[in-house]
């Protein structure tokens, strides 16, 4: 579909400002004060001329609204123009090529005086006042209330070395579903028990079914392919490039998958100014794509993290540190490009199941 090519004000352009309210109708409901539900007749609908096209057509209740959107302040031309597109708009309601209704012009800008509104007012048209920067940001919380991608945040489960959750593994192998009951079998106390089995469910190896846990067909794999280190708080290479998989193909699994994805990731955009990476860099670039701002503020919290992470990632093989240095193995380049095409699927997907209202 083709839009109007024109710089608008706030360096916003007019169609994408139309795209997030015709996407979230809801936004529009609040900017007209409505309480009726509305549906979508038309956009950028070609008039009978043939070279102009009103912007929206939304069916309310019996009438239908005309809306003439624009990323500026209130200029006069812009009543003749609507009230032009409101002719036409009756006349093919009378060839019946448009659905009966009163048609109510509606002009959308970015300020107005109370003249401009005298006038309007005047001439049977409605305007509104709106920011553009409003209904990006109301649009963006939509879109991120529902895109799983987007509410996704890393978490710090205590546990520094993925081997780490080996010797539950092996408890939950020889049949034992509880938390005591693991706790019994290998030792460990059952608050170190509860978070191990949080990490692994959160790698997707165990499952829950209320008080119980049980391997997932990942996690019987996972032990399979390095039995010989269950005792012991490593991974087999086989077992590394099994998580890696995992990882790549569903990077919004969990918060733990998120993050390692997340470190890596930061690691090759921060290569492009200077390789190897320096940890002090990666350190406050992962604070920032990884969305926590806000929670690890003290220094000694974004340290932990970050360290945490790093060490997932080069248990996994995919990237190597050397003293404050780091850097990507071949591994990490081969991750990073299938993480690259599984992660835009994902994101395709959450947003294809936004909600038009």
């Amino acid at each position: 579909m083709k839009y109007k090519m024109k710089k608008v004000a706030e360096n916003i352009r007019e169609a994408e400002i139309e795209d997030a309210l015709v996407a979230n109708l809801d936004i529009f409901k609040e900017m007209l004060c409505l309480d009726k539900e509305m549906r979508l007749i038309s956009r950028q609908l070609r008039l009978i001329d043939g070279k102009n096209r009103l912007d929206i057509l939304l069916a309310v209740g019996n009438e239908i609204l005309l809306v003439e959107l624009k990323a500026t302040k209130f200029q006069s031309e812009y009543i003749k123009q609507i009230l032009t597109y409101k002719e036409e708009l009756t006349a093919l309601q009378q060839e019946k090529n448009l659905i009966s209704g009163k048609i109510v012009p509606i002009l959308l800008v970015t300020g107005f005086t109370e003249q401009d509104f005298k006038i309007c007012e005047g001439y049977g048209v409605g305007i509104y006042e709106y920011s553009p920067v409003d209904v990006l940001t109301k649009y963006y919380e939509k879109v991120a209330s529902i895109a799983k991608f987007m509410r996704i945040r890393p978490v710090d489960l205590g546990i520094f070395n993925i081997g780490l959750i080996n010797r539950v593994m092996t408890g939950l192998e020889n049949g034992f579903t509880t938390t005591k009951e693991i706790s019994e079998s290998v030792k460990l106390s059952i608050l170190s028990v509860t978070h191990h089995l949080k990490f692994a469910i959160e790698l997707g190896l165990v499952a829950q079914r209320k008080n119980r846990y049980y391997l997932t067909d990942l996690g019987l794999r996972y032990i399979s392919l390095g039995e010989e280190l269950l005792t012991r708080d490593e991974l087999s290479d086989e077992q590394a490039t099994l998580l890696r998989n995992y990882i790549a193909k569903d990077p919004f699994s969990s918060p733990i998958v998120f993050g390692i994805y997340t470190i890596v990731e930061s690691v090759f955009f921060l290569a492009r100014n200077t390789y190897p990476v320096d940890f002090a860099e990666l350190k406050d670039f992962f604070l920032k794509t990884s969305g926590k701002k806000y929670e690890w503020q003290a220094s000694k919290s974004l340290s932990t993290a970050t360290y945490t992470y790093l060490n997932y990632s080069t248990k996994l093989g995919l990237l190597g540190k050397i003293g404050q240095q780091i850097v990507i193995t071949p591994a990490g380049f081969r991750f990073i490009l299938m993480l690259q095409l599984h992660k835009s699927i994902e994101m395709v997907e959450s947003l294809s199941s936004e909600p038009n209202r």
